[in-house]
């Protein structure tokens, strides 16, 4: 659901070190400035989120079946805009300024609606341990990103994209041999592996972080346009929201977990 802006900011970075997105004027990027609209679009996806988790439990409680009906229907249609939207601002950077608001507005409704179902039926409270964890994991990345002298190296940056790949294929063709293979469906399902594969893909979130605080200074360096500061805020938002679902559902396997136990 989320769209990790990764790929298409490198592309960016890569033409502005090219003088393709530097700025004629003095009007350039900043590391305050992205770290400004970063802040304005989680706030706008963290209140998204409320209002939606807010009235999933409104109609609920009410039995209101219409309401919740209605809230079901767009959540189930968001996912083609969220897919539409996230390749235009890759092609169209330009456009992260008032897509990406929308953007964020259609991923806080659902991932509003997500956190208040595991809300309710996983644990209470899982969904604010998940955005406390999020913001740890977060601040430990800019922690380690200003240790290491707030540059990246690009064979770390290689590793990490051909990995998370790599990771990718396999656990896709897993799943496709899954349904066809009663072995590997029993592997896929084991809750061990299930806590190991997510426990990665938080690690792999959270280089991704790291990659998206380089880019961002990269952009600096390069004295990029001031208008790609929304596209750098945007990308590394979209980061935020993946690593949040997936801390939200390792905390979800161990609840799991624990309850069998």
């Amino acid at each position: 659901m989320t769209f990790n802006g990764n790929p298409s900011l490198r592309r960016v970075v890569r033409g502005s070190e090219e003088g393709k997105y530097t700025s004629e004027d003095n009007s350039i990027v900043s590391m305050k400035g992205m770290a400004l609209k970063s802040v304005i679009l989680c706030v706008v996806t963290i209140i998204s989120a409320v209002l939606s988790a807010f009235l999933l439990l409104h109609f609920i409680d009410t039995a209101n079946t219409e309401g919740l009906s209605a809230l079901i229907m767009v959540l189930a249609f968001s996912a083609i805009p969220l897919l539409i939207i996230s390749f235009v601002i890759m092609f169209f950077p330009k456009t992260a300024g008032v897509l990406g608001f929308v953007y964020c507005v259609l991923e806080g409704v659902v991932m509003g609606v997500i956190s208040a179902l595991f809300d309710m039926l996983v644990l209470p409270g899982i969904a604010l341990m998940a955005f406390l964890g999020t913001c740890v994991v977060f601040l430990v990345c800019w922690l380690v990103f200003t240790a290491v002298g707030k540059r990246l190296s690009s064979k770390f940056v290689k590793f990490v994209l051909v990995s998370f790949i790599s990771m990718l294929i396999l656990e896709g063709v897993g799943f496709l041999l899954s349904w066809a293979i009663p072995a590997f469906a029993a592997i896929m399902n084991n809750i061990w592996i299930q806590l190991a594969v997510s426990a990665v893909m938080i690690l792999w979130a959270s280089f991704m972080i790291l990659i998206d605080l380089n880019n961002m200074h990269r952009l600096v360096e390069n004295r990029a346009d001031k208008k790609y500061e929304w596209f750098a805020a945007f990308s590394l938002v979209t980061t935020l929201m993946w690593l949040y679902l997936e801390i939200l559902e390792l905390l979800a396997k161990l609840a799991l977990l624990a309850k069998r136990d």
